[in-house]
């Protein structure tokens, strides 16, 4: 069944309003040191930060910044300037990355994440926005670098499209960051508001009636998987377990552990007889605190036995175990001794044999 989506409300009181406190620290921390600068001070800022910040009009092949030769050609900038832009776009970088792998990890909390796909979301950016300071000043650079880019392949896989969709726009918020800071800020903003808003009214799912059309056309692969070869159970795990969500799993674990509990009665049927010959039956008063001297006594009277319900009503406890009586002796006999030797705690003990 299609879990309902969380209410704004809910969302408010997670992400939503960690990233508006977020946003609007960093707004304050750049606003509040702006203005401790003296007017002078920030000229000379906004000249040094000119290359990445698109304010202006400074243009590499000007000569505004001491140390730059005057020419129509692009001028290397200064050493310690290069520097110091770097500097800043990858921390401008990080900064700006760290909320959309916040999204991230939010809107994928129910089907998992991994860990180093956060992690490259947050350094990725950083690592571009150096690069993207580093070539905008040399056409030789940039082309050496698409060279090595070309030679290297990387073999990761993504899990899912949406994984590879947030590796692009982390890259792209590295290379603004890199080139023009206002729109890496702008990036960032409208990419977490077109996130959360498809995250929350569920856009595009997939409807009901096809979800369950895949699920049958899985159960009958796997069912022809069974009838034709012996791997079937590691052919379930790679065609059904591996597409399941935690949560899917969780409630899978719970069916199964259920349906072996059936198992372990089946002899009620005539499923299980090899293992047991049938149940036993003990109302005890109170609480199951007496269980380990019932399973005392069975463990001496009784070749195996095992629990298979344990039910409360009113004062009393019953307990169920199927159990295997001794070569030569029948379970009524191993019931009456229960009840002899169990008291006070027993009440009454009852033998139910399998035929």
């Amino acid at each position: 069944m299609t879990q309902p989506r969380p209410g704004i409300a809910s969302l408010f009181q997670g992400v939503l309003s960690r990233l508006v406190v977020y946003y609007a620290a960093l707004a304050a921390a750049v606003w509040g040191t702006w203005m401790l600068l003296s007017p002078g001070s920030r000229a000379s800022v906004l000249e040094a930060l000119a290359p990445i910040m698109g304010v202006g009009g400074w243009s590499l092949s000007t000569a505004s910044i001491p140390g730059i030769a005057s020419g129509g050609g692009l001028a290397p900038l200064p050493p310690g300037l290069v520097a110091l832009l770097a500097a800043v776009a990858c921390v401008a970088a990080i900064l700006l990355a760290l909320p959309v792998a916040w999204v991230y990890m939010f809107t994928r909390q129910k089907k998992g994440y991994s860990q180093s796909v956060v992690h490259t979301l947050v350094l990725l950016p950083a690592v571009v926005a150096a690069v993207a300071v580093l070539v905008r000043n040399s056409i030789a650079l940039a082309f050496s670098l698409a060279g090595i880019v070309a030679a290297v392949r990387f073999r990761t896989t993504l899990e899912d499209s949406k994984d590879a969709v947030y590796v692009f726009v982390v890259s792209a918020l590295g290379l603004a960051c890199g080139v023009q800071l206002e729109v890496g800020l702008v990036l960032s903003l409208l990419f977490i508001v077109a996130a959360l808003a498809l995250w929350q009214t569920d856009f595009a799912r997939t409807p009901p009636a096809l979800e369950g059309k895949r699920a049958e056309q899985h159960m009958q692969r796997a069912v022809a998987i069974a009838n034709r070869t012996s791997q079937f159970v590691a052919r379930l795990d790679r065609e059904i377990l591996e597409t399941l969500a935690p949560e899917q799993l969780d409630a899978l674990a719970t069916r199964v552990k259920r349906r072996r509990s059936q198992v372990a009665v089946a002899g009620e049927e005539g499923e299980d007889r090899p293992k047991f010959d049938g149940r036993v039956t003990i109302v005890i008063a109170g609480t199951d605190d007496a269980r380990p001297t019932i399973e005392a006594i069975l463990a001496a009277n009784a070749k195996r036995f095992e629990l298979v319900r344990s039910a409360m009503a009113d004062s009393e406890t019953t307990l169920v175990y199927a159990v295997r009586a001794r070569k030569g002796e029948r379970l009524d006999q191993v019931a009456r001794v229960v009840e002899r030797d169990g008291v006070p705690h027993v009440a009454r003990a009852t033998a139910e044999q399998w035929m």
